[in-house]
């Protein structure tokens, strides 16, 4: 993967991240993902379009207008330890575009050396009945874009 387009999300160490060793404790890990799962998401689609009508689903139910997404799977590596002290980033590309549901792989970087690496599924659900629902066009579209390097995260949030 091609590391230097991937979007970075700079991650605010709180002593309570931490553990009795004095290292991040690896239930942080999961929350510093989310951040960055939603900061990338936010910087990929243009600014009010998160909840607007152009991301409603094509499914026959018009008050649908959410995007509304779940964590189906995470999996986590964990290379070297972070101290609180460090500076950490969490990079994110996206790495496979499906029907309903699509991957981010996703390194953690302490002071500039990946401590962590792995991937994640989201789902894209129809807020009705919960169960997976096609992407919508536009999500789909930027997403396929940034996995294949053609609009950078940070600057499809200008549009």
């Amino acid at each position: 993967m091609d590391w230097s387009r991937a979007h970075r999300t700079r991650i605010q160490m709180r002593y309570s991240d931490t553990d009795m060793m004095g290292h991040i404790n690896n239930a942080a890990y999961a929350q510093f993902l989310e951040i960055a799962r939603m900061e990338f998401l936010a910087a990929l689609m243009p600014t009010g379009t998160l909840h607007a009508e152009t991301l409603q689903t094509e499914a026959p139910h018009p008050e649908t207008q959410r995007l509304t997404l779940v964590l189906a799977k995470l999996e986590l590596n964990y290379r070297r330890e972070v101290l609180l002290s460090q500076v950490v980033e969490v990079l994110t590309l996206p790495s496979r575009v499906g029907n309903s549901s699509w991957d981010y792989a996703f390194q953690i970087v302490a002071d500039g050396v990946v401590s962590s690496d792995g991937s994640s599924v989201q789902v894209h659900l129809d807020p009705l009945t919960r169960r997976p629902a096609p992407l919508p066009g536009l999500l789909r579209e930027r997403l396929t874009a940034a996995m294949q390097g053609a609009v950078p995260p940070q600057e499809a949030a200008h549009d």
